[in-house]
């Protein structure tokens, strides 16, 4: 089943969950009890701390983290796993669609997605991101692999750069998202063809 965030990023092919990190896991709690989907895709745009990377790019993932910038400046902690990964099963038959996904996405990056309430509009935080590996940032996909996990559900997330993290984040969002969503359903569109 494809999902993704909704609202300005909807797409005919998959159910909106909601934006944010709440909103997201509400909705796809929902989605999953009334639906019971056996995977799970979650496609949607998102903001890159790495300049290897270009506006347009797509990228994949299993992983995510749920960093907030105060932690970042050791202004804040956390009791709980902020830190999310899934992985394909060797054995299990029911991931044969993520599993055919993935042989077919193998020349895209695959990267760990950091996710927030918040989106950053600042640089400063770019370097240290990247030097943990986190590549890209996406307000919904740590809660959409949470819920995946709660739910025992093979997910993937499929990513394309709409912006790089940094002053002028919004405004290139806005300038690119329309491109970004043809992408996406292009790139859906070639998969499943």
């Amino acid at each position: 089943m494809y999902i993704c965030a909704g609202e300005s990023e909807q797409f005919v092919f998959a159910k909106s969950i909601g934006i944010g990190l709440v909103s997201s896991a509400i909705g796809l709690t929902k989605i999953c009890l009334q639906y019971a989907p056996k995977e799970l895709v979650f496609i949607g745009s998102a903001g890159c701390y790495d300049e290897s990377l270009r506006i347009g790019d797509m990228a994949y993932s299993y992983s995510a983290t749920q960093i907030e910038l105060s932690f970042l400046d050791n202004h804040s902690y956390t009791p709980i796993d902020n830190s999310v990964k899934l992985e394909l099963k060797d054995n299990v038959s029911h991931e044969t669609f993520i599993r055919n996904l993935h042989d077919k996405i193998q020349k895209l990056p695959q990267v760990i997605v950091n996710s927030s309430n918040y989106i950053t509009n600042t640089n400063k935080y770019n370097a240290m991101m990247s030097h943990a590996n986190i590549t890209l940032e996406n307000m919904e996909f740590f809660s959409v692999l949470k819920v995946a996990q709660y739910f025992q559900i093979p997910c993937i997330g499929i990513f394309c750069v709409s912006n790089f993290v940094s002053e002028n984040a919004h405004n290139e969002f806005i300038e690119n998202h329309t491109l970004i969503k043809t992408k996406l359903h292009d790139f859906i569109a070639t998969l499943n063809a």
